[in-house]
């Protein structure tokens, strides 16, 4: 078993022709699904191919280019994966995603080489997700090699005895000026789905009330009004408790960066859970400082605390306030500056020839089977599921028992007058 905390020396990619990238839903705003719709667009007329897979998609959603989405078309999709081999294909899968799709499709998946990408923060899944109560899955599911994000999850993952680990930066669009100015850059913003579970978006509220106490500018907020924003109601209804409604600005929809980012003065990331955190990325693509949480792993791993942004232990209304009525335009300009820096060093460049690289080697190391377990063993777990197991084999046999005594003699003579009792029971006295 072998740890490597960066990417190899590029083996021979000349067996290597496609990488497929697995999405539960492609037409999603955002993450997982804004991330491969941004790579598949950056990799065309690249020597190797990147295919988009989804398991589904919204029928508003405009088809893109190399994107196949299995409830449309899995006959197509099963064909086109029976002339993938895995000596010239493998497949990219985050998370969970891999169970999105059919056992038909699952079953040509596996033939091939796959990376999971941990894109979900270990810790979290491990203390917060269904995914380990599907144990069948967790058993059998292998890969072949674990992609990180973070030098933190990358510990936590051999804490948990799963090796076999390479890091990899994700990337964003790189751009050549950096516009920020303290005189048009004035909104404290947000950017991203009002989720209280992982993005901790309630957090938003209190701050909120402090800054309009405090006499700054009024809080700006990007999000979403679909599904993937699950607690918008419960939100608005805090801002409605608080008397924020009017003054927090909510703007819905919006995917064009130069709109999120143009008039931003910081990022507020108040998320729970965050393997890497691509709105840090976008922000300091346009110089816009971050303030974060220390406990997230992107945050810890991009943000350099003091110098691009702040890492906070606690996000609460007074450090938050604090840090912005502390940051002068000097101040901001400096750290503008340095987060423009450091968004070159995730570029998609940077990106693709990383994991195809990755990918190469592989496809060239690939044994005829996935043998690397993506999700540790918990021992409360397999206790548990002794104890079900034990469970339901008592539960079968007091089944047969009780075949066997009706199927006897004195219960078939016996059951008739029984029946006629309790019906006679239940008649109401006259």
């Amino acid at each position: 078993m072998t740890e490597t905390s960066t990417v190899s020396t590029s083996p021979d990619r000349s067996r290597l022709r496609t990488i497929v990238h697995l999405v539960q839903d492609v037409s999603k705003i955002g993450g997982i699904p804004g991330r491969v719709r941004n790579t598949i667009a950056a990799a065309q007329g690249r020597p190797i191919r990147h295919v988009c897979l989804s398991a589904k998609r919204d029928p508003a959603f405009a088809p893109a280019p190399d994107t196949f989405v299995a409830d449309e078309d899995e006959a197509g999709v099963l064909a086109f994966l029976a002339a993938c081999h895995a000596t010239d294909t493998v497949v990219v899968t985050p998370n969970s995603v891999f169970r999105a799709f059919s056992p038909a499709i699952q079953e040509q998946l596996a033939r091939l080489p796959l990376l999971h990408m941990a894109s979900g923060q270990l810790a979290f899944i491990l203390q917060d997700s269904e995914v380990l109560a599907h144990l069948d899955f967790i058993d059998s599911y292998r890969v072949s090699r674990i992609l990180c994000l973070s030098d933190m999850d990358m510990s936590f993952h051999r804490q948990m005895g799963l090796h076999e680990l390479t890091k990899i930066r994700l990337p964003v669009a790189t751009r050549a000026h950096n516009g920020y100015s303290p005189e048009t850059n004035r909104f404290v913003t947000y950017v991203g789905r009002i989720d209280f579970h992982t993005k901790g978006a309630e957090r938003l509220v209190p701050v909120a009330r402090l800054m309009k106490e405090r006499g700054l500018p009024p809080l700006r907020i990007f999000t979403t009004d679909s599904l993937n924003s699950p607690d918008l109601a419960a939100f608005l209804a805090l801002l409605a408790e608080a008397g924020l409604s009017e003054w927090v600005e909510i703007v819905y929809n919006v995917t064009d960066k130069q709109v999120l980012y143009g008039e931003a003065s910081v990022v507020l990331l108040p998320s729970k859970k965050e393997s890497f955190g691509n709105v840090i990325l976008e922000a300091f693509s346009f110089g816009v400082p971050v303030i974060a949480t220390s406990y997230a792993p992107g945050p810890a791993e991009v943000i350099r605390h003091g110098e691009d942004g702040f890492l906070l232990d606690e996000f609460s209304a007074e450090a938050v306030v604090g840090l912005l009525e502390g940051l002068s335009p000097e101040r901001r300009l400096a750290l503008s500056q340095a987060a423009f820096a450091r968004h070159r060093d995730y570029s998609m460049e940077q990106y693709l020839s990383a994991l195809e690289s990755i990918a190469a080697d592989a496809a060239l190391a690939f044994p005829g089977k996935n043998r690397v377990r993506a999700f540790p063993k918990i021992r409360a777990a397999e206790v548990l599921r002794a104890r079900l197991k034990e469970a339901r084999r008592e539960i079968r046999l007091m089944e047969k028992e009780m075949r066997h005594v009706k199927e006897s003699f004195s219960w078939r003579m016996t059951e008739p007058f029984r029946l006629m009792k309790m019906k006679l029971s239940r008649k109401p006295h006259q």
